[in-house]
């Protein structure tokens, strides 16, 4: 850095947040003043906030992240026609902005340029940065780059890779280096729970930039759950406040977005903002190895040297694409990536002590090593199993080869070596919850997760604890939430252009040809529906209807159960409510009260329960239903348990003797009725609603308290908590762990 000696006067220099930081650690008594890219950008150009943002999104309808989209090509257009719809929109916006005073302009900057120096140092040079650098007193300063050769070693797979950087890494360190003078290069997602988990075995702790998304905490899930308006936000903060980091960012975010008094931004940014784990103070990091300057006494290892990977490919996918860019301050992608590889080809040369790895394989794919290795010697390495550095390593590898032997033949090279030194249980395993030490710090319960829990407590720590499976929409969820959304329109606002409903819902989505087949027959089903629907209107009392209603029971202790339920139908006599509660449902469920005390398939029962908590005077329940749609049974009619009361029931059908909207209701020629109808006594429904309470109740207490044991249910060898489960090949449940339930009838035989 040579050229740091030269400088006299006042200097900007252009450079990266690394490049800055080598710079002040030379401790120079120097007029320097540092920028970065995206700071002398706004100050030459302008500079917006989520004014600018929320202006769009109002006035263009837009998300948030598109309108952020279009402000950021904003810089890259000239304020002019093109005749180029997608260049046009932007000046367009760009203008509309000024108009509303919503960019902030510092014209005293580029009259502050014209009289000072400017040294763009390390940085890849773009159009944009030419054209702002235009007319003034600049010049690019590369830094100096070695040339250092480098072998690159090939490994089969991801394990072998990472298990081989982590056993030179402590032989760096069994030598005398220090862990902080040890990096990594080119670490991607991918690799963060292999080089986790390997590290740790053998005592290495590493600077992975791990984030986690606030709405995985059940504090930040219950204030979304509560915020419908955005002038309730304090009143909400002081109900969730809590002594922990969750709640420090929250409270963070709500504070940086509340005073734009925009309910859906506040709700955006809650949703999108993350929780970063903090750092050890004695570890390896990973860093950019296109931004870090490296040190001749430090350590590095580039690991996933792979074809797609390295060196970074910028595709044609971008809002500005290179058809359009010719006369824009952008460079064609040929351009950057050109420009890219270059740099990539440097920074490695440039590391003194490096050493690159690749694999061919990971769990479920093959890779191909980055055509950068023709550069390169490339190795194929093998261990020296007579060198360990985790004994704990080398036991989980000794069980893997016993299993490769007994179940498969197979002896591994290392078997020997590896029986000689160590001695293990195989094939002896405890699967028994042994307990976790986790802080209570709030609950978010509805019936879809208690029904979970219900079924195996187990099944619900991992699916919701440790959240092991993603959520993923499936084509069947898609429908489901799209009959929702259609009922709820046309029957709200009486308007039964289904069609149009549908056509709104899915505006967003991209169907393939198979799903287009399967709506237009839903579709079709759904038609259907709506006739049933208002052939019930026809012969019931219960006049007005609430769609999609949520309900939110408070328990204390930022613990809160919540439902949402599809449809209640009511009317008022005096102070009484009559009411019924209707459940649309897509796929084949059943309603019955069999398993009631076992709190498993109760969701009728349970929004009978919620509706308690709404402002219904002297409830009076005629009935809870299902009403289904699917694609094999064409049978629209009401499903579910009426009140025996026939002056209750007269509200739901006032020809129910004759019932064709409930399905299985019969009454004998005395007015009573028959066996297998579904019916129950004002006095049984009191009695569902206080075992649902206890068992609401029941959950969250164990919950709290981290109960967590592996329990399947099982009823005469149907197995209720394993049905569908996925997570199988982590429970190993044996019939030991079974809890055994049976049926108890209830108001009739099931549906």
């Amino acid at each position: 850095m040579n050229f740091l000696n030269d400088i006299n006067e006042e200097t900007i220099i252009l450079c990266s947040n690394d490049a800055k930081n080598s710079i002040l650690s030379l401790h120079l008594l120097k007029p320097i003043k540092f920028m970065n890219l995206k700071e002398f950008r706004s100050n030459f150009y302008f500079s917006y906030d989520e004014k600018a943002i929320l202006f769009l999104m109002d006035n263009y309808h837009l998300k948030y992240e598109n309108a952020l989209e279009y402000i950021e090509n904003m810089y890259y257009v000239k304020n002019k026609h093109y005749g180029i719809a997608k260049l046009d929109i932007l000046v367009e916006m760009y203008n509309k902005l000024i108009e509303n005073n919503l960019l902030y302009f510092n014209h005293e900057f580029r009259e502050y340029l014209k009289n000072i120096h400017i040294i763009v140092y390390d940085l890849l040079v773009d159009k944009l940065l030419f054209t702002m650098l235009d007319g003034l007193n600049y010049q690019v300063i590369d830094r100096e780059y070695h040339n250092y050769m480098h072998n690159v070693y090939e490994f089969d797979n991801m394990i072998q890779e990472v298990r081989y950087v982590a056993n030179r890494i402590a032989n760096l360190i069994s030598n005398g280096i220090d862990i902080k003078k040890i990096k990594l290069l080119n670490v991607t997602e991918e690799y963060y729970h292999i080089i986790s988990w390997i590290f740790n075995l053998y005592g290495l702790k590493v600077n992975i930039p791990s984030k986690s998304k606030l709405t995985c905490y059940n504090v930040v899930r219950t204030f979304l759950s509560r915020l419908d308006d955005i002038s309730n936000v304090p009143s909400l903060l002081d109900k969730v406040a809590c002594d922990s980091l969750v709640y420090q960012e929250l409270f963070k975010v709500v504070n940086e977005n509340y005073h734009y008094d925009n309910l859906e931004l506040l709700k955006y940014k809650i949703n999108n903002s993350y929780l970063v784990s903090p750092k050890y103070d004695n570890a390896i990091e990973i860093v950019s190895y296109l931004d870090y300057i490296s040190n001749s006494d430090e350590y590095f290892f580039m690991l996933n040297f792979n074809d797609s990977v390295i060196p970074k490919t910028i595709l044609d996918t971008e809002y500005i694409t290179d058809d359009i860019r010719l006369d824009t301050y952008l460079d064609t992608t040929k351009v950057i990536n050109k420009r890219i590889y270059d740099r990539t080809v440097k920074c490695i040369a440039d590391i003194k002590n490096l050493e690159i790895t690749y694999k061919l394989n990971d769990f479920s794919d093959s890779y191909y090593p980055s055509w950068l290795c023709k550069l390169y010697n490339v190795n194929t390495y093998e261990f020296d199993n007579t060198v360990s550095y985790s004994s704990t390593f080398d036991k989980i590898r000794l069980i893997d080869s016993y299993d490769n032997y007994f179940k498969y033949g197979v002896i591994n090279n290392d078997l020997a070596i590896l029986r000689h030194n160590y001695q293990v249980k195989y094939n002896s395993y405890d699967n028994k919850f042994t307990g976790i030490n986790r802080k209570y710090n709030g609950l978010t319960l509805s019936y879809t997760n208690m029904n979970v829990y219900n079924k195996c407590a187990f099944k619900y720590y991992l699916s919701y604890i440790l959240k092991i499976k993603p959520y993923e929409e499936t084509f069947q969820m898609l429908i489901g939430n799209t009959v929702h959304y259609v009922m709820e329109n046309c029957l709200k606002n009486n308007d039964m252009d289904y069609q149009k409903y549908i056509c709104e819902y899915l505006k967003d989505r991209v169907l393939s040809n198979k799903e287009k087949f399967f709506l237009n027959k839903y579709t079709n089903a759904i038609q259907n529906l709506l006739d049933e629907v208002n052939r019930e209107r026809e012969v019931s009392s219960l006049e007005r209807e609430i769609y999609e209603k949520n309900v939110t029971i408070d328990y204390g202790d930022n613990t809160i159960f919540t439902g949402k339920i599809d449809k209640i139908m009511y009317h008022t006599d005096g102070d009484d409510t009559y009411l019924a509660m209707v459940d649309y449902k897509t796929g084949r469920d059943t309603i019955s009260l069999n398993y009631l005390h076992d709190g498993i398939d109760i969701q009728l029962p349970i929004y009978m329960f919620l509706v308690k908590h709404l402002d219904f005077k002297n409830i009076k329940y005629v009935g809870f239903y299902l009403q289904k749609l699917n694609l094999i049974d064409d049978d629209y009619r009401l499903e579910g348990y009426s009140n025996s009361d026939t002056d209750i029931l007269s509200y739901m059908d006032r020809d129910y003797t004759n019932s064709k909207i409930i399905k299985g209701l019969k009454v004998k020629n005395d007015g009573s009725f028959y066996a297998n109808s579904k019916v129950l006594s004002s006095s049984e429904i009191d009695d569902v609603n206080n075992i649902v309470q206890e068992i609401i109740e029941k959950v969250i207490s164990k919950i709290k308290n981290n109960c967590f044991d592996i329990n399947p249910k099982v009823d005469n060898n149907r197995q209720i908590g394993c049905e569908y489960c996925i997570f199988n090949d982590i429970c190993f449940h044996t019939e030991h762990d079974n809890v055994n339930i049976s049926s108890q009838n209830m108001g009739g035989e099931e549906v």
